[in-house]
């Protein structure tokens, strides 16, 4: 089974092979929308509140729409898509907070895009100049299944499924390859903003932390996904010990029964 193919199965997912999207779509149009209109009535009102504590108003459309093509798959477990609103509000308050004038964020686990949009979203809001850079395996410019709405209307790329989204696309770079290979070669001196959500092993978060950390200043944010014992070990053996370096600042989150999410701020 291949690398990725290996995550998305343990998130649910049903991508049984090296194609991870399979070779045809998953389901029609009314199976999506059943599944979107279940996932948007759903109430976080403590994501509401972490929202208003950071002063971020959220645009609850914007982010259902985006998640009608990006998060609404069929899989085993519920749609939850409130990581990328969260996202957005951080990486807005964190600007504001710090008056960043030029931001660079940094996502490793890029899939459908959902994510990366979000963050870029709130750079464009905040009126400062920036970047994301987004990490996959899989290319942005190759014609595929997603398991997505938007499926029934054939393959598509990556740049064709968030082509709705111009204004925050001109602010992202995909980038394509195993994350630790070009996390190597990544030229930068700086990630003000990272969100790691690639391979979930204990080593390989850490060796993600350990190349993004030494590119991060007092105040600036790594933000860890999927922070659960049962499902992703891996992710909270790593954040054990990132919290025993004292280097970071940690703060958890519980988005939902079965989510949880890490806060990680440089000291």
């Amino acid at each position: 089974m291949g690398f990725y193919s290996q995550i998305k199965k343990k998130k649910g997912e049903l991508f049984p092979n090296k194609d991870p999207f399979r070779k045809g779509p998953f389901g029609d149009k009314d199976d999506y929308l059943k599944i979107y209109k279940e996932a948007k009535e759903k109430k976080f009102p403590n994501v509401e509140k972490e929202c208003k504590n950071l002063g971020v108003q959220v645009n609850k459309p914007f982010f259902d729409n985006l998640a009608l093509v990006t998060q609404v798959v069929k899989k085993d477990s519920e749609i939850n898509y409130q990581h990328g609103i969260l996202l957005y509000a951080f990486l807005k308050n964190y600007i504001k907070k710090l008056e960043i004038k030029k931001v660079f964020a940094l996502e490793t686990g890029t899939a459908r895009g959902f994510s990366a949009i979000c963050m870029s979203k709130a750079i464009n809001e905040s009126g400062c100049k920036g970047e994301v850079i987004t990490i996959d395996y899989l290319p942005s410019d190759k014609k595929i299944f997603w398991n997505c709405i938007k499926d029934f209307e054939g393959k598509h790329t990556r740049y064709e499924l968030l082509s709705k989204w111009e204004k925050e696309l001109d602010n992202i770079t995909f980038l394509t390859g195993k994350t630790k290979n070009v996390l190597s070669k990544l030229n930068t001196d700086r990630v003000n903003f990272a969100f790691l959500d690639a391979c979930h092993t204990y080593k390989e978060v850490i060796k993600e932390y350990d190349i993004v950390s030494k590119w991060q200043l007092k105040g600036d944010i790594i933000i860890f996904d999927d922070v659960t014992p049962s499902l992703f070990p891996g992710v909270v053996e790593a954040l054990n010990i990132i919290e025993k370096s004292k280097d970071y600042k940690i703060k958890y989150f519980e988005i939902a029964k079965d989510r949880k999410i890490a806060i990680a701020e440089k000291f």
